[in-house]
């Protein structure tokens, strides 16, 4: 029987179906990347890399504010697109250690356009791409920081005593992990 949950964690009986994703998402994420190439060129905000050519699913994002608290800082993330994309959302993991009430210590990150369900209809969805999943991950660095929704609770509990010691964590931790 179908079950999507399984398929995502990588377990599947039907080795056809899962070959025919394969091959349906590759063939989406090499339509993606020249839009992603003609979008990088001209900007310095981020740099999409595919470090091994055989395995285009599996990218690495840096991220370079240009502005704001975070301006100054390197940031690494690696995106692992799965079989199942474009129905599933691609997965995404923080490498650098950053001080963000929306990106945890350890790379957890909550975005809205990363949840499979969500209620606020920002949520991924099949017609949504890696170019949106990009610009999503660099706004993290400027409007779209949320207190309000942290998954980093320390860090925003921290902005709303003392913004302050927020900004001077923020930029301990740029010297120290950037």
């Amino acid at each position: 029987m179908f079950n999507l949950q399984s398929r995502i964690k990588g377990n599947d009986e039907d080795r056809q179906y899962l070959e025919t994703r394969i091959a349906v998402r590759d063939r989406l994420v090499a339509q993606e990347m020249k839009d992603l190439e003609n979008t990088m060129r001209g900007q310095n905000r981020w740099k999409l890399q595919v470090p091994d050519s055989s395995t285009i699913h599996e990218m690495l994002l840096t991220v370079t504010p240009q502005e704001g608290l975070y301006k100054g800082g390197v940031f690494r993330f690696k995106i692992t697109v799965p079989p199942e994309y474009n129905n599933v959302p691609p997965v995404v993991k923080c490498l650098t250690k950053l001080w963000h009430p929306n990106i945890t210590e350890d790379g957890a990150i909550c975005l809205s356009i990363l949840r499979q369900n969500s209620l606020d209809h920002y949520g991924w969805k099949p017609t949504r791409n890696l170019r949106e999943v990009v610009q999503g991950l660099t706004d993290l660095f400027g409007d779209l920081m949320d207190f309000g929704d942290p998954l980093n609770i320390q860090a925003a509990k921290m902005w709303g005593n003392s913004q302050e010691n927020f900004k001077y964590q923020v930029n301990d931790y740029i010297r120290k992990y950037c």
